[in-house]
């Protein structure tokens, strides 16, 4: 019985490490394939069409994601320092 409730615990905490949206910072950026960016990219324009979706979001995030990717790495090549969901946050258009 109480292996059972350890099994059920550790469980529940990998599935809510798993659903976690993650961070991706200016090193991680920089060492990932442009394939890897432009799914990255893919997951937060996702993340924003569940937002608008419910209501919740004041931009419109119309191009597609490559360019999104392109855009964060010619902001990382001027010298910025934020994560790269921040800046892909204020890529998107007002309404």
């Amino acid at each position: 019985m109480k292996r059972s409730w350890v099994l059920r615990a550790v469980s529940c905490v990998l599935l809510f490490a798993a659903c976690a949206q993650p961070r991706v910072d200016r090193a991680h950026w920089e060492r990932m394939s442009r394939d890897e960016k432009t799914l990255y990219v893919r997951t937060l324009l996702g993340h924003e069409k569940v937002k608008d979706a419910k209501g919740g979001n004041a931009r419109a995030f119309d191009r597609p994601a490559e360019e999104y990717a392109k855009r964060i790495d010619d902001a990382y090549a001027r010298g910025e320092r934020r994560d790269a969901d921040t800046l892909f946050e204020e890529m998107g258009s007002k309404r």
